[in-house]
């Protein structure tokens, strides 16, 4: 008779300072390289944390088992971080934490049709989580709301799918001014200046001088 694999296992849990760092199990879990785990932040499994496998490494005996990225533990309570061993699930079925929206913050940059579209294809079959920041083809964003299907709708973690719906919001407002550079623009007024100089050197700074003002 096979026996039945256990659903619930207890790792020593580490930290990267480097929220770029993937994260990493060793090969003393029965975790490998894109599955999805579960944390359990509190004791009686109320809240909990959807990761994924990004890298595996060869662990030594006393080490920690699993690395996630150290800025968890600001955006999760603290206190369910206070202790190195914690209960980790591994997820057999990953759309049971599929996602069905998915809001992203981006800030001081311009994102195309293209960019959005890009982004999100490269966010296919991952995790998110709250705060989680992505730095994607040089596209900086960081998730701000996640959302299911179904009560509780609103949730701290999950999974991506092909379903998943991904909104992006910018924090930065951006304006493109478009000045038509015609043979018009190098002919003189009657006070002697070209009109390409009044467009750069008077209209512009104009504009730019009464933005600073409000």
């Amino acid at each position: 008779m096979k026996k039945k694999e256990k659903k619930f296992f207890f790792f020593f849990l580490s930290y990267y300072l480097d929220a770029s760092v993937p994260t990493l199990v060793t090969n003393r879990t029965n975790l490998r390289k894109g599955d999805l785990f579960v944390i359990n932040l509190n004791d009686d499994g109320t809240q909990k944390l959807v990761m994924q496998v990004d890298e595996e490494r060869p662990g030594q005996p006393q080490n920690p088992e699993i690395f996630i990225d150290e800025s968890i533990k600001r955006t999760f309570s603290v206190i369910s971080f206070m202790r190195n061993f914690h209960t980790i699930q591994k997820v057999a079925v990953k759309e049971k934490f599929a996602l069905y929206l998915v809001e992203v913050q981006v800030k001081e940059q311009y994102l195309s049709r293209g960019d959005m579209w890009r982004f999100s294809r490269k966010l296919l079959n991952t995790n998110a989580y709250l705060k989680k920041s992505f730095d994607i083809y040089g596209m900086r964003a960081m998730v701000y709301g996640l959302w299911v299907d179904a009560a509780p709708y609103r949730v701290s973690s999950g999974y991506i799918t092909k379903d998943t719906k991904i909104v992006f919001r910018s924090l930065s407002a951006c304006c493109t001014i478009f000045l038509q550079m015609s043979k018009e623009m190098w002919d003189f007024d009657h006070h002697g200046d070209t009109y390409y100089e009044k467009a750069v050197d008077g209209f512009l700074a104009d504009l730019f001088t009464r933005w600073k003002a409000r």
